[in-house]
């Protein structure tokens, strides 16, 4: 049974019930009465003791399981994703795009451009990583609200996916969430231990706060040999997540101080972390407009922006059904139907991050 505060009128009631139910000399209960009187010196400690205990073990819960398996709050992490660039003919020849290129929200906010990236020829879209530089949930933004950058003119169409990895510092619910799935993770050795360990590890920013992370996890389980493919909210990780990963696997060994870390993989077998691979999906769509609406590459932008949120929610070894990915497309402005040139539907496997490939849109 859980931990119930009593008050001051609950501990009296309960007085009075005890004494009327052994006794029939007392009589008298009434505010004021000697008896009553009695009972209520007594109850307002009661209830001071009782409230005491309570901000003890409050105090002392986290100290007994977070602290002591060392589960700090992890701090707030940055929002980072995608900008789509497009224009309606394919560049003539490759467009350098620099690292720090700013791309600004309806909203006034600025993402700046987190590698540099080259816009091939004869394509008509690039996709930029970008990050917002104030870490926190402040930084996550709807689906086509990011619309203007200084480095492209009136020529070109700037737009974005939803970017939604900004996180604020871990309150307490989250930190019991983590912490429940450390108790699942104790017995060491099975997929559940390993895949929480591989996406355990998180990479800090000179200010301390969150820079990398792992959103996903696939797993590949053979006889004797487990891979494990990791995917970040930077896309595919980077060296540092992959070996911090792959140290919390395999545990280490400290001869010269003596000490030993245990890691989670069972005896006898191999597990690789490898890098989640990206894998562009194309499609092709022919579209009816509603009347009073056209199709312009507006509309366009806006349909390759809900087919990259659709694709990046496609989990390891998941499959994207082509309906239901029709449905949300449809859900564009003035867009009345669509019909694709394929009836396939699209499946993840667990080595591979969906990422949009190049939409062709024709009328209907």
């Amino acid at each position: 049974m859980s931990f119930q505060l009593k008050d001051f009128v609950s501990i009296v009631a309960a007085q009075i019930n005890h004494a009327r139910s052994v006794t029939t000399k007392i009589t008298d209960f009434q505010p004021g009465s000697v008896a009553r009187t009695l009972m209520e010196a007594p109850a307002v400690e009661l209830e001071e003791l009782y409230l005491q205990m309570f901000l003890g073990l409050r105090d002392a819960i986290p100290v007994a399981t977070f602290q002591s398996f060392g589960f700090t709050k992890l701090p707030a992490a940055r929002a980072s994703g995608f900008v789509s660039i497009s224009r309606p003919a394919p560049v003539v020849s490759p467009l350098p795009i620099p690292i720090g290129t700013v791309f600004t929200a309806v909203d006034g906010r600025a993402y700046a451009s987190t590698a540099a990236v080259t816009w091939a020829a004869s394509q008509t879209v690039v996709r930029v990583p970008v990050s917002y530089g104030t870490p926190g949930l402040v930084g996550n933004i709807a689906a086509g609200l990011i619309t203007v950058s200084s480095a492209f003119g009136s020529g070109y169409t700037v737009s974005n996916p939803a970017i939604t990895t900004g996180r604020d510092p871990e309150t307490d619910v989250e930190r019991e969430a983590r912490f429940a799935e450390f108790v699942g993770a104790l017995s060491r050795g099975t997929v559940y231990a390993c895949l929480y360990a591989a996406r355990e590890p998180v990479v800090l920013d000179a200010d301390g706060n969150v820079f990398e992370y792992v959103t996903r996890a696939g797993l590949d389980e053979q006889p004797g040999l487990v891979r494990i493919y990791l995917y970040t909210n930077r896309g595919e990780p980077s060296s540092e997540i992959l070996v911090a990963a792959q140290a919390m696997l395999d545990g280490s060994r400290d001869d010269q101080l003596g000490t030993i870390t245990p890691g989670y993989r069972s005896a006898g077998v191999e597990i690789q972390v490898l890098p989640m691979l990206e894998r562009a999906v194309p499609l092709s769509v022919r579209v009816g407009m509603f009347d009073g609406y056209t199709l312009n590459s507006t509309v366009e932008q806006r349909l390759g922006d809900i087919m990259a949120a659709e694709l990046a929610a496609v989990p390891p070894g998941a499959t994207l059904y082509l309906g239901s990915l029709i449905e949300a497309m449809l859900a564009a402005p003035g867009v009345e139907s669509i019909v694709p040139s394929t009836n396939t539907n699209i499946v993840c496997g667990p080595s591979e991050a969906l990422v949009a490939g190049t939409l062709t849109v024709t009328a209907l």
